[in-house]
C-alpha cells in the first residue's frame, strides 16, 4: 500500500477542469471578449478582438509595407500601432508547444500535389473569410452584435466542419483497410 496521500494519486479537480474542453472554450470566450473590448478601446474595429483572416491579413500586409514602403490595407489599430498584430504567431507557435508537448506533433509525407492542394486551399479559405467575414472568432463577435449574417455564417461553417470530418474518416479507414 502507498504512502501517499489519495489527493496526490488523483487527479485534481482542477487538472481534470483546465483539460475539459467546454471549460477551454469558456475561458477562450472570455479572453476574447476580453480582447476585444480592450481593442475597441485602443481605436480598433468592431468585431477585431481576436480574427484570423483580419489578424493574418494585417500581419502580411504591415511587414510588406515595412519592407517594401508600400500602402496595403491594414485595419485602423494596426495602422497605428508600433509593430504588426502578432496573434496568429503566438497561435502557432502555442500549438506546436502543446503539440510536442503532449506528443501529438507528427509529420506527414505527402506529394506534391497534396501539398499544392493544401497551399491553395489555404489561400482560398483566407480570401473567402476576408470576403465574407469568415474568421469563427469574428463571426461569434458578430452575431453579439445582432449580425444575422453571422449566424447563418456560423451554420455553414459547422456544417463544413461535419463534412470534411466526414471526409477525413472515410479516407482514414479507406488507408487502414
Amino acid at each position: 500500500m502507498s504512502s501517499e496521500p489519495e489527493q496526490l494519486r488523483s487527479p485534481s479537480v482542477w487538472s481534470v477542469l483546465f483539460r475539459h474542453p467546454a471549460f477551454l472554450g469558456a475561458v477562450i470566450g472570455i479572453l476574447a471578449a476580453f480582447s476585444q473590448a480592450l481593442l475597441i478601446s485602443a481605436g480598433g474595429p468592431e468585431a477585431y478582438g481576436f480574427c484570423v483572416a483580419c489578424h493574418t491579413r494585417d500581419l502580411v500586409n504591415g511587414m510588406t509595407n515595412i519592407v517594401t514602403h508600400t500602402n496595403l490595407a491594414l485595419a485602423a489599430i494596426s495602422k497605428n500601432a508600433i509593430l504588426p498584430v502578432m496573434s496568429v504567431v503566438g497561435v502557432l507557435i502555442g500549438g506546436y508547444l502543446a503539440a510536442r508537448q503532449y506528443r501529438e506533433h507528427k509529420i506527414r509525407k505527402g506529394t506534391i500535389r497534396e501539398y499544392a492542394i493544401y497551399f491553395v486551399a489555404g489561400i482560398l479559405v483566407l480570401n473567402l473569410a476576408m470576403i465574407f467575414g469568415g474568421c469563427p472568432y469574428r463571426a461569434a463577435l458578430r452575431t453579439g452584435y445582432g449580425d444575422l449574417n453571422a449566424i447563418a455564417f456560423i451554420v455553414a461553417m459547422a456544417a463544413g466542419v461535419i463534412l470534411g470530418a466526414f471526409l477525413m474518416l472515410k479516407r482514414a479507414e479507406k488507408e487502414d483497410g
